[in-house]
């Protein structure tokens, strides 16, 4: 493999790598967003009278807004479990290519796999993610006992 072919497979790879984080990031934004209007909606059918047609389409959005509050997080974390698996795997096949004998005269950093790093840079989506599916299941929870 020649250096300007390894050159253009690093960066690729780099590419790959941003991609899947910047992905991560934006399926986040969109749970915030997403359970932001399903708590509101779900505060306000909650306050909603009980009046005819009114009254059955309150009933239905009492069901449905938690049932879809509980799905997003769920996957939200599998599609940052996925990311996660796709970042773990380009970053072996960097420090392979890193550690091929035509990469020896390269200055290109190696990534390692820094697990730890790895893990607490995705606290934040699955922590999000596991706070808005507790908060539901939390919520559904006090709809039985009501």
């Amino acid at each position: 493999m020649s250096e300007g072919q390894l050159i253009a497979k690093l960066s690729l790879i780099a590419s790959e790598i941003r991609h899947e984080n910047e992905l991560i990031g934006q399926r986040t934004t969109w749970l915030v967003i997403a359970q932001s209007f399903l708590f509101g909606t779900f505060v306000a059918v909650v306050g909603q009278g009980s009046e005819g047609a009114k009254a059955s389409i309150g009933a239905l959005l009492f069901v449905l807004i938690p049932f879809v509050g509980v799905l997003l997080p769920v996957l939200v974390l599998l599609a940052v479990g996925a990311a996660s698996f796709a970042i773990w795997e380009w970053r072996a096949e960097h420090d392979r290519l890193c550690a091929a004998s035509a990469a020896k005269d390269l200055d290109w950093p190696r990534v390692g796999h820094r697990f730890l790093l790895t893990v607490f840079g995705h606290a934040l989506p699955v922590g999000v993610s596991i706070g808005f599916l507790l908060a539901w299941i939390v919520v559904l929870i006090a709809m039985r006992r009501a």
